[in-house]
């Protein structure tokens, strides 16, 4: 296996920083298959896209920080298959408009059977690490804070994924999430989320699968997330996102979610919006859900609002929710009663009845 050294110039004379741009991607053109590029474990600046292309190739940051410099071209794009990236740590300011477009993504992954480990992404203009279209990916060992958007981002179809030990904090969107669009080629499906930490968002939710089949998220932590710490959805205008099925999600904690009082959603929410879709077969249980903010009005919900009715929601099950230091309700629904189990719950360790709510 070939090994590479990268030793572009950083700090000209003087002091001044240089752009690191073209002697990077010259760096990632050369590669071939099979070899691995270890860089100087130094600042960085990029002003414009870096792009990874050939395949099964090993990218070591060697702890490394990549800087970019101009918001409008920021992304660091995975396009080859079989691409590992480890040991870096990839930044933007944090503030500042946020940017929608995949070049603005800090870490963007399009390319078959990624590993993204031990990378700590600082700062974003759009996401931290978007994943789209990806499939038999690993992002595991991961740090994001202070992106303008989602933490970590799953859409495009994005299959077969394993997320392990991922960190995020003040995101400005969603903490870990699970997006299939309408207008996307295929929906998100068979994606494992275990050890998800969300510390705060500054906007959004915390672990999200807004359209999407078979996604399975186990032993999770959720606090002061601005609104929903956990939320499972279609949703209609203007996102429009596809139905999602199969949802099991356990043993975690929800703390002091929805802190901003123009918001209700409440520490755990399942909703249906995009008429026509659906949000079938989703399984929650053996969740505490502590300090749900006093403004909003409930603790978990299920939420239908296009009068679907059993077709929209259906095969909900809620078991094992323990509540604690909260004074807001239980749990509300609009949906059916057969649409929806819910059994073991806990307030401040006594046993309640939700049934009846």
């Amino acid at each position: 296996m070939m090994v590479a050294a990268c030793k572009p110039m950083s700090i000209a004379d003087g002091g001044d920083v240089r752009d690191d741009t073209a002697a990077l991607q010259a760096q990632f053109d050369a590669l071939q298959p099979g070899a691995t590029l270890t860089l100087e474990p130094r600042a960085y600046h990029h002003r414009g896209i870096l792009t990874v292309r050939t395949p099964n190739v090993t990218i070591n940051g060697n702890g490394a920080t990549l800087t970019a410099t101009n918001d409008e071209t920021s992304a660091v794009d995975i396009l080859g298959d079989g691409i590992t990236l480890t040991d870096v740590t990839l930044a933007a300011p944090s503030d500042g408009q946020r940017w929608m477009g995949e070049q603005q993504h800090k870490l963007v992954v399009k390319g078959q059977r990624a590993t993204v480990s031990n990378v700590r992404v600082q700062g974003s203009a759009g996401a931290g690490i978007y994943f789209s279209g990806a499939t038999h990916f690993v992002a595991r060992d991961i740090t994001i804070t202070g992106t303008r958007a989602d933490g970590l981002h799953m859409t495009g179809g994005s299959a077969f994924g394993q997320v392990e030990n991922i960190k995020t904090d003040q995101t400005g969107d969603d903490g870990v999430a699970v997006v299939s669009y309408d207008h996307d080629p295929a929906p998100c499906h068979d994606i494992t989320e275990k050890n998800i930490t969300v510390g705060s968002t500054r906007w959004g939710r915390g672990i999200t699968v807004v359209g999407g089949n078979n996604v399975d998220i186990s032993h999770f932590s959720v606090a002061h997330t601005s609104s929903a710490g956990i939320y499972v959805a279609n949703e209609g205008n203007p996102f429009f996102t596809r139905s999602v099925e199969r949802v099991a999600i356990s043993d975690g904690t929800v703390a002091a979610a929805n802190w901003d009082k123009d918001i209700e959603q409440g520490a755990i929410l399942v909703y249906s919006g995009n008429q026509g879709r659906f949000v079938h077969d989703v399984t929650m249980s053996n969740v505490t859900v502590t300090a749900t903010s006093t403004t909003v009005n409930r603790n978990v919900a299920i939420v239908d609002e296009t009068n679907g009715g059993d077709r929209a929601m259906h095969g909900i099950n809620l078991s094992n929710i323990n509540l604690t230091a909260t004074t807001v309700a239980p749990f509300y629904t609009n949906v059916p009663v057969g649409s929806y189990t819910v059994a073991n719950w806990t307030n401040d360790g006594k046993r309640i009845d939700v049934t009846s709510i």
